[in-house]
């Protein structure tokens, strides 16, 4: 049987473990040890206290958000020309070309943890 963990199990184990084989035990005691210490629940959903504390970040983005409301959601674009974004159907989108340049950054592992994790989120849904 192949047990299927939540999203935030899996971005911890690999955060934890970075660079090293994940085993099956280790996702259990990763699962078992965020729900006892409440940053998820038994569905692996964040908990309010989590989000209220910053231990998880919620990045759904809501429609037609101003720039600024948008950076305060992926603060690593700051660091970008705005003109590399247009709001289209209410959403910051980029050009494709960005978005390629984006993947190589993360691939050249010069980034840290959290400019990775806001750029594959963005990424995500795009």
């Amino acid at each position: 049987m192949n047990i299927i963990y939540p999203p935030l199990v899996e971005d911890s184990l690999s955060y934890y473990f970075y660079d090293k084989e994940i085993d099956l035990q280790d996702k259990v005691d990763m699962y078992q040890s965020m729900l006892s210490a409440g940053v998820i629940d038994e569905y692996g959903l964040p908990t309010k206290e989590a989000l209220e504390k910053g231990w998880v970040k919620d990045f759904y983005e809501e429609e037609n958000l101003s720039f600024e409301e948008f950076l305060n959601l992926y603060p690593i674009f700051c660091s970008y020309d705005k003109n590399k974004f247009q709001l289209i159907d209410g959403f910051w989108e980029i050009s494709h070309s960005f978005k390629e340049q984006l993947i190589k950054e993360i691939k050249s592992e010069k980034m840290g943890y959290d400019a990775i994790l806001q750029i594959t989120e963005y990424l995500s849904e795009r």
